[in-house]
Parts: C-alpha cells; sequence; structure tokens
C-alpha cells in the first residue's frame, strides 16, 4: 500500500508541474493579443517553474543528482519564477481591465511578496515566508473563483 501511495503522490507532483506549464500555454495567447512581451515571459516563468518543480521532486527522490541544489532550492526557485513571470501578467490584467483594479494590484503585491517568501524561506525565516504568503493566496483564490464564474456565465 505505502509504494502504491507513494508512487501516486509522485504522479501527483509531476501532474502538477504538467497543469503549470499548460497553464502557461493556454494564457499566453490571451495575454499577447495585447501584450506580446508580457505573454511571453508568462509562458517562459510557468515552463521554469514546472521544470523545477519537477527537478525538486526527482531531486528528493533520488537523493543526489550530483548538484548540491536540494529539492527546497529547486521547490524555491520555482516559485521565484512564478513570482517575476506573474508580475507583468498581472500589470496586464490591471490595463486590460479584465479584472477590477484592486485585483490586479493585490496579485501584483501578491507575486512580490511570493519572491520575498521564497527568499525569506531561503534564509530559514519560515514564519516570516508563510506570512508573506497570505496576500498571493487570497488573490490566487479570488481570481479562480472570478475566472470560474466567468467561464460558467461564458463572459470570458
Amino acid at each position: 500500500m505505502d509504494g502504491e501511495l507513494h508512487r501516486l503522490g509522485l504522479l501527483m507532483c509531476f501532474s502538477n508541474s504538467a497543469a503549470v506549464i499548460l497553464i502557461g500555454f493556454l494564457m499566453r495567447p490571451m495575454i499577447a493579443t495585447t501584450a506580446p512581451r508580457s505573454g511571453d515571459i508568462y509562458f517562459i516563468s510557468r515552463l521554469a517553474e514546472g521544470t523545477l518543480l519537477g527537478a525538486s521532486v526527482t531531486a528528493v527522490q533520488s537523493g543526489f543528482m550530483g548538484l548540491t541544489i536540494s529539492g527546497d532550492t529547486f521547490y524555491q526557485l520555482g516559485m521565484i519564477a512564478l513570482g517575476l513571470g506573474s508580475l507583468p501578467m498581472c500589470l496586464w490584467l490591471i490595463r486590460s481591465k479584465l479584472v477590477p483594479t484592486w485585483l490586479g494590484a493585490l496579485g501584483f503585491v501578491g507575486y512580490l511578496f511570493l519572491i520575498a517568501a521564497m527568499i525569506s524561506s531561503a534564509y530559514g525565516f519560515e514564519t516570516t515566508s508563510m506570512t508573506l504568503l497570505l496576500p498571493g493566496a487570497v488573490f490566487e483564490v479570488i481570481f479562480g473563483v472570478l475566472l470560474i464564474t466567468r467561464v460558467r456565465s461564458k463572459q470570458v
């Protein structure tokens, strides 16, 4: 049973990496209609995030990849890539008026805080890093609900 759960956990982790890349692939054309460079940056950041998250799982599973980089470091770098690439996406959200300005601004601040959280975590300030994740988490939930409700009502 433990082996099956372990394989399921690995499948879920690698599926997340694939989903992250797919999100970038699907969002790029929408962003690129009015902001091509922002669309490219967002896609590249999601590609980097997915790859680094996959490398994180691989590093943990292998125990040694011939590198001195830990699984945590790969994860933190992946989250920093997400944060950096999402800043232009949030500016695009604000400029395009697809979401209320306050929501795009919350996303921008949330992704800045995500970057700060990963840096503080790397320096051992886990409690601080967890607190810094809150604005981004609020943005992700509200934005996700907004996307789902718009798709359901075919406003997108």
